[in-house]
C-alpha cells in the first residue's frame, strides 16, 4: 500500500487528472498545515508528500528540513508545486525537495512526476476514457451517472448523487463497440474535482460481472491500447 499525503486545496485537481490514484493499492491523505504533514508522517510514514508553499504553519524549507533530518522520516519523497515568482523559486531552492513543480502546471508532467516518485508502473491498469451513460442502483434505487475512464479492474464515474466509499452498486452500460455489460463494485472513493460543481467523481472497483461482461471490458481496452499504440514502434515498447 502506497500513502500519498498532499495540502488540502491540491486533491481536487490531482484526482480529476490523474486516474492512477483511484487505485486500490494508493492511500490518498490531505494536510491542512505543516503541522498536519509532520504528524501524519511520524505517525503513517508517507511514500511521498505534495505540499505548496504558504500552506499554513512552518514554512516548507523549515518542513522538509526537520523532515530530512528525522531518521525514520527521511526516506519520504518530497514534490514542491510552486509559482513561478522569484520568492517561490528562491525558497524552492531552500527546500530539500526530489522535485519542483512550478504553476501554471503542465499536468502531463505532474502526474509522470508524481507516479514516478510513488513508484507505480504506469501500465499496470490501463485506462480508456470515456463518456458514456451509466446506469446504476445504489440500494435499489437508479443512480444515472457517467463513466470517465474504465479498466478491467474498475472505473471512474461522475454522477450528481454522493455515494458513500464502502457502498455498493450495480452498474450497467454499452460500450462504444455495441457491447452492453454488467457488472457489480464498490464505491472506494468520492471526490468533488471542482468544490463549485454539483458533480461527485466515484471510484468503483469491480468485484463481480454478468456472463461476458468482463471479457468484453478486456477485448474492447485491447483494441484500444492497440489503436493507440504507434505504427512504428519497436516490440519493445509494443510490450511496455
Amino acid at each position: 500500500m502506497k500513502n500519498l499525503l498532499i495540502a488540502q486545496d491540491l486533491k481536487p485537481m490531482m484526482m480529476a487528472a490523474m486516474s492512477f490514484l483511484h487505485r486500490a493499492d494508493i492511500e490518498v491523505h490531505t494536510a491542512a498545515s505543516t503541522e498536519d504533514i509532520l504528524k501524519f508522517h511520524i505517525e503513517k510514514n508517507a511514500n511521498l508528500i505534495v505540499t505548496r508553499p504558504g500552506l499554513p504553519g512552518v514554512a516548507c524549507d523549515t518542513l522538509f528540513n526537520i523532515i530530512r533530518r528525522g531518521e525514520s522520516m527521511k526516506k519520504v519523497s518530497l514534490l514542491l508545486l510552486c509559482d513561478n515568482t522569484a520568492s517561490h523559486q528562491e525558497l524552492a531552492r531552500r527546500c530539500c525537495a526530489n522535485a519542483v513543480i512550478t504553476r501554471p502546471v503542465d499536468t502531463a508532467q505532474f502526474a509522470a512526476k508524481v507516479q514516478q516518485l510513488l513508484d507505480v508502473p504506469p501500465r499496470r491498469s490501463y485506462r480508456v476514457l470515456l463518456n458514456i451513460i451509466v446506469e446504476g442502483k445504489h440500494d435499489g434505487r437508479p443512480v444515472m451517472c457517467n463513466c470517465v475512464n474504465v479498466s478491467s479492474g474498475g472505473m471512474l464515474i461522475k454522477a450528481k448523487e454522493k455515494i458513500s466509499p464502502g457502498d455498493h452498486i450495480s452498474c450497467s452500460f454499452y460500450l462504444p463497440d455495441g457491447r452492453r455489460v454488467s457488472a457489480q463494485g464498490d464505491i472506494v472513493r468520492s471526490f468533488h474535482a471542482d468544490s463549485a460543481a454539483d458533480a461527485v467523481y466515484h471510484g468503483v472497483r469491480f468485484q463481480t460481472f454478468s456472463p461476458g461482461s468482463e471479457a468484453a471490458i478486456e477485448a474492447f481496452i485491447r483494441r484500444e491500447q492497440d489503436r493507440q499504440q504507434p505504427m512504428d514502434a519497436p516490440p519493445a515498447a509494443l510490450a511496455g
